[in-house]
């Protein structure tokens, strides 16, 4: 019997506490004083889209090429979390990696002091200075213009798989969409067919001559 009285009473007890809370919330729910907090949330196409980037990677000016047309490689590092990178160490790293700093670009030579690629501020002004800032890079090559395309783009691809390693960027393409397995094969692939054409066209040159 006691024991029924006390479960009895616990009952009371439990459904006191939820009137008391009901009218609580009731209460200050009515006074406005229950808010909720709606936290703005980015629209990640949006933001793309409000970032200056420095070109609009169809063209680069390259002064030393002396081809009328182009067919430039072009590659994007972009930080994972666009997070700015550490100026102090990308510049360690580039020059470490034999990058000669010129007219605001890193450029890359071969061993005939010829240029390879060059890495460029992906957002404008598109130059390094002292103070830039920036989550993305560039790197470019106009294949035309080099000795060895194929070589060309496989040192862009060393540096750039280095590059994302050390600094947590992910390798993109031309679109800033990031790059798989079979991008690159092709990349290199157009890379042969524009040697093999270079060649046709030295060879047609020689004949003329």
């Amino acid at each position: 019997m006691g024991t029924n009285f006390e479960i009895y009473l616990i009952g009371l007890a439990v459904l006191f506490f939820l009137i008391v809370v009901f009218l609580f919330i009731k209460k200050i729910t009515s006074n406005g004083n229950l808010k909720v907090k709606i936290e703005n949330i980015t629209d990640q196409s949006n933001s793309e889209n409000s970032i200056e980037y420095s070109e609009n990677q169809t063209t680069f000016d390259f002064q030393e090429s002396k081809n009328e047309t182009q067919e430039l490689i072009i590659l994007n590092l972009i930080s994972v979390d666009r997070s700015q990178f550490d100026m102090d160490q990308m510049f360690g790293f580039l020059s470490n990696y034999g990058a000669k700093i010129k007219n605001g670009f890193f450029l890359f030579y071969d061993g005939k002091n010829s240029e390879q690629f060059r890495v460029l501020n992906a957002l404008k002004p598109g130059t390094f200075e002292d103070e830039t800032k920036t989550f993305a890079i560039v790197i470019v090559s106009d294949l035309m213009s080099v000795k060895d395309p194929l070589n060309c783009v496989r040192q862009m691809i060393e540096f750039s798989l280095d590059f994302s390693e050390k600094f947590h960027a992910t390798l993109c393409d031309q679109e800033r969409t990031p790059i798989t397995k079979q991008m690159i094969s092709h990349i290199e692939s157009k890379a042969q067919d524009i040697a093999r054409i270079k060649k046709l066209q030295e060879h047609q040159t020689v004949n003329e001559n």
